[in-house]
């Protein structure tokens, strides 16, 4: 029984230890290759050998990888934070999501670190369950707050497009009025319209601000900048359509 148990406990144990971000990553210590090598081949010898020399090995193999999977999991979350902590925190409100984030995947790093402080007094069977668990804090505490980090990477950018968008519309609105075509129909079709799309960016800009406050997940952000992003291209159309409206008008006047 015990050697079966081995085989399935193999089979299973890179699904349960290494998420599939490890095994894209290009990190050194994310590479289990060599690893699962030593695993396979010490579970080998013990479905033919149930000495405690055998056993040992793979307990060995198995906390080794173990011990990996956290120095990359530790990697990953290191990555990541130095990626949040250079964001620019010079518009409204970021500051405070940024240390938010940054405070959760602290909170990731302290228990990575007690995690790997208790791997050397596991056993073959608790070395399961270990693998197990740490798998499922993984999905449940630190993948929503990778998400929420990178999405906060995004949207921090975003504001620089936004805030430009919005300078651009008001440069528009001043050069419409000084050429005297602010009362153009069509123009003004144009320019109520970039206003709109204008402003349900902003309205989604603010969704997404206040869903990072309340660091909930699963969340909409992605589909929210997606959706921002979008209104800020309609906007620049409406530049387009205005700008060349305005060039056939000046054009034909000249005529």
């Amino acid at each position: 029984m015990r050697k079966i148990n081995i085989v399935i406990g193999a089979a299973i144990f890179t699904a349960l230890i290494i998420p599939p971000s490890y095994k894209a990553s290009a990190a050194a210590n994310c590479d289990f290759t060599n690893g699962l090598k030593e695993l396979s081949k010490a579970q080998a010898v013990s479905m033919s050998d149930d000495s405690s020399e055998s056993i040992k090995n793979e307990l060995t193999a198995r906390k080794n990888l173990i011990n990996q999977a956290i120095d990359c999991s530790t990697s990953e979350t290191l990555s990541l934070q130095s990626d949040i902590k250079l964001v620019d925190t010079g518009y409204p409100g970021l500051e405070d999501i940024q240390n938010s984030i940054i405070s959760k995947l602290d909170d990731a790093l302290n228990y990575y670190q007690a995690q790997k402080n208790s791997v050397n007094d596991l056993g073959i069977e608790g070395s399961k369950t270990f693998s197990i668990n740490l798998k499922s804090w993984r999905d449940s505490n630190y993948v929503p707050v990778a998400e929420l980090g990178r999405n906060f990477i995004i949207f921090a950018k975003n504001q620089y497009i936004l805030q430009t968008t919005q300078n651009r519309f008001n440069q528009i609105s001043i050069t419409l009025k000084t050429l005297q075509l602010a009362d153009n129909q069509k123009i003004n079709d144009y320019l109520n319209q970039a206003d709109k799309n204008l402003g349900m960016a902003n309205d989604e800009n603010e969704q997404i601000k206040d869903a990072f406050k309340t660091m909930a997940w699963p969340n909409d952000i992605s589909g929210l900048i997606d959706s921002s992003l979008g209104h800020m291209k309609d906007t620049y159309q409406s530049f387009f359509d205005i700008s060349k409206e305005a060039q056939d008008i000046i054009s034909s006047s000249k005529q």
